[in-house]
């Protein structure tokens, strides 16, 4: 938006500063030139009335009184002068240019009369200023009232006419009122004349000022803006033009300056770039190789496995089936050859069975088949794992424990999740050949939408070393173990998006804990 440009701010600024301080200055003029003014036309009332006295004087000092009056009715009459009265020392008006106020008494408490009269003893010697009072006449206009002291002089109390006592200061007063309607459109006037000066001032100022800022601060300054947002954009050949030495020039080539150093740097980035990409597609072929030769080695490390695993127990069928024929072909088999025959056959089945364990784990570790979701009571799916292991269980003498709480249902497969449960409870099994303790907890977290599955066995237990490879393929430490059985039950979990962690101390036991979502998605 323009008003948060920079160049509108510093005008705004300026001009706000402009008008201030003319403002200022026009205020305190005028209030100057109308104290002068108003203290010019105080000393001129101050003057015309002592010469309104001392025209009169004469007449005064020989009692003739109609001629004093008729020159202050003349006086009365010129342009400015409102009205001249003359008080007695008691208040009374003894003459007044209005004839309606002869012979009535002034209020010795009114603006007229308290200067003197404030006091216990009336005042003789008042200031021009403290002699002065303007006032609002009735014409709307204002009117400045100005008192003379007339005193008693020596002429006055030796004259033959009429003598005053000695002791008499003040004879009476002279009041002389003049309007102020020209001094007021003077001022007025002369306001007028220093608000169009401030006026006009202000605008030429502004204008300068806002054209200066234009010229030398908002034009660099927009080059400025235009040249960062073309470097943003990636146009680092664009270079900012400089007409000036000033300080945003300086900028201005600090700028050029940069936009020449990024672009000798993205240059060399560029470069670095393009012979990182060289070296990445190299490493990927490597990667790629490195990737093959791993999976040719882990095929190997299976088949070799696969093939120990079930040569054993073949090995020993292989060595009975060679002693039953040797015995057949002799052809003299005692009953005593026949019960050891039964054991051989007892043997092979046993170990035929084991090479059937063996492909069946391997296939399942291997098809990894998608869930199929059905709605799952967790609860019921491990009293079921554990009532078709329930005889090996007695035989082993296990004491069993559960604590299943009530559960929401879930979507899981039955299967999987059943056999997950299976090899788990299978290696507990294994783990206490001599007996033990086996605790099923189940637990609804409803803050964290999960269900969690607690087996805890009194086994021998895993050691710290061993126990970060129980979910690797083919590790085991039992002496005819798969290894498969857990790395199994790790991709059951993970497939129904759920998390499995197995602790464990030597001589301690085992726990397994398992956590399934509340809505189990397929992983």
């Amino acid at each position: 938006m323009w008003y948060r440009s920079l160049g509108p701010k510093l005008i705004f600024s300026v001009g706000f500063a402009t008008i201030l301080v003319i403002g200022v200055f026009a205020y305190l003029n005028v209030r100057t030139q109308r104290k002068q003014l108003i203290a010019e036309v105080m000393r001129g009332a101050s003057q015309f009335s002592e010469t309104v006295k001392k025209s009169t004087w004469y007449d005064m000092l020989k009692d003739q009184r109609e001629n004093a009056y008729r020159i202050m009715n003349t006086i009365g009459e010129q342009e400015g002068i409102e009205k001249v009265r003359i008080f007695s020392k008691e208040g009374k008006i003894m003459f007044s240019t209005d004839r309606l106020e002869v012979g009535r008494m002034v209020d010795m408490r009114a603006e007229a009369c308290y200067a003197c009269h404030s006091t216990e003893k009336p005042l003789e010697r008042l200031e021009t200023t403290e002699r002065a009072r303007i006032f609002s006449s009735k014409g709307g206009y204002r009117v400045l009232g100005m008192i003379a002291t007339i005193y008693n002089e020596r002429a006055c109390s030796t004259a033959p006419c009429h003598a005053h006592p000695r002791e008499q200061k003040v004879l009476g007063i002279l009041d002389i009122n003049m309007s102020l309607a020209e001094v007021d459109k003077e001022m007025a006037e002369a306001r007028t004349r220093m608000m169009v000066f401030a006026v006009i001032s202000i605008i030429a100022i502004s204008t300068i000022i806002g054209l200066f800022i234009q010229r030398f601060v908002s034009s660099p300054v927009r080059q400025l803006v235009k040249g960062t947002r073309k470097v943003a954009a990636g146009e680092l050949d664009y270079s900012i033009s400089v007409h000036s030495n000033d300080e945003i020039a300086y900028l201005a080539n600090s700028f050029n300056k940069m936009t020449k150093s990024l672009k000798s740097a993205n240059e060399e980035i560029q470069e670095r770039v393009n012979t990182l990409e060289q070296r990445t597609e190299e490493l990927k072929e490597t990667q790629y190789q490195l990737i093959q030769s791993e999976k040719l080695a882990s095929l190997g490390k299976l088949a070799a496995t696969v093939a120990h695993e079930i040569n054993n127990p073949l090995s020993g069928i292989y060595t009975y089936i060679k002693l039953i024929g040797k015995k057949l072909r002799e052809g003299q088999t005692t009953d005593a050859d026949l019960q050891k025959f039964k054991g051989y056959l007892s043997i092979m089945g046993r170990e035929t069975e084991r090479c059937s364990t063996i492909v069946r784990n391997l296939l399942d570790f291997a098809r990894q088949r998608e869930p199929s979701l059905e709605p799952l009571d967790v609860s019921s799916v491990i009293n079921e794992a554990l009532g078709l292991l329930s005889n090996q269980i007695t035989i082993q003498n296990i004491t069993v424990k559960k604590e299943l709480d009530t559960l929401p249902r879930i979507m899981a497969d039955l299967a999987q999740l059943k056999q997950a449960f299976l090899n788990i409870i299978l290696n507990a099994c294994e783990a206490m050949r001599d007996g033990g303790s086996l605790a099923v907890d189940t637990k609804f977290l409803e803050k964290e939408g999960l269900i969690e599955i607690i087996f805890v066995d009194t086994g021998d237990g895993i050691s710290e070393e061993n126990l970060a490879k129980v979910f690797d393929p083919f590790f085991t430490t039992k002496e005819k173990g798969t290894g498969l059985g857990l790395s199994v039950v790790y991709g059951i979990i993970n497939r129904h998006n759920g998390d499995i962690d197995i602790k464990s101390k030597v001589g301690e036991g085992t726990t397994v804990i398992i956590k399934l979502p509340e809505k189990v998605g397929i992983a």
